[in-house]
C-alpha cells in the first residue's frame, strides 16, 4: 500500500493536494500584515530585550523580513504569549541563557562574524526536556539557534517567552 504523503509528489497540475488549503483570501499583499500592531509588539519584546535600539533590531528580524506568512505567525505567537505573560506575576529572565551567535551564511564564511544577537535563549525548560544529555540539548541548541535571523529570533524569542511564562507559574517551572 503506497503511504499517504506519496502522493503529495504527484498531484495533478492545478489540483492542491489533500492536506493543502486552497488560498482563498482576497486580502492585498500590500495588506496581509495589517494586523501586526507595533505597540503591542514592542510592549512583548520590552519582556525581553531592554535597549530600545536592540529591541527595534529584534523587531524587524521578526516582523520585518522573510516570508509574509512567517513575518504574521511570529506576530502573533509572540503578542499572544507577551500578553499572557503580563496577566501573571511579574518574573524576571533566566540567568541561565546562552547567547545566540549571529550566523553568516555559507558563501560568506571568510567574513569575521558579526557577534551575538541581542536576545539570550534560556536553558532551564531545554534542559528539563533534554533529560540531562548534554548532546540532546546542544541538538536541541542547534535547532533553535541555526538559519536566518527570522527564524532563530523567532525560536528565541517563543523559548524566553516560555521561561518567563514557566518561571511566573505557582510551581516555578
Amino acid at each position: 500500500m503506497t503511504p499517504p504523503h506519496a502522493h503529495a509528489h504527484s498531484r495533478h497540475p492545478g489540483k492542491p493536494a489533500p492536506h493543502e488549503r486552497p488560498h482563498r483570501s482576497g486580502i492585498p499583499a500590500s495588506q496581509i500584515l495589517a494586523f501586526i500592531d507595533p505597540q503591542r509588539f514592542d510592549a512583548s519584546l520590552r519582556l525581553l530585550v531592554g535597549d530600545v535600539a536592540d529591541r527595534a533590531f529584534v523587531g524587524r528580524c521578526l516582523t520585518g523580513e522573510g516570508p509574509l506568512h512567517h513575518r504574521g505567525a511570529n506576530y502573533i505567537l509572540i503578542a499572544l504569549l507577551g500578553e499572557l505573560l503580563q496577566q501573571l506575576p511579574e518574573s524576571s529572565a533566566s540567568e541561565d541563557a546562552v547567547d545566540v551567535p549571529m550566523r553568516l551564511p555559507p558563501h560568506l564564511a571568510d567574513v569575521e562574524q558579526p557577534g551575538n544577537y541581542p536576545l539570550r535563549l534560556p536553558m532551564q525548560a531545554l534542559r528539563r526536556l533534554a533529560g540531562g544529555d548534554p548532546i540532546l540539548l546542544e541538538a536541541m541548541i542547534d535547532c533553535l539557534t541555526d538559519g536566518p535571523p527570522q527564524h532563530a529570533l523567532a525560536n528565541v524569542a517563543l523559548v524566553a517567552l516560555i521561561d518567563r511564562l514557566s518561571a511566573a507559574l505557582p510551581s516555578g517551572r
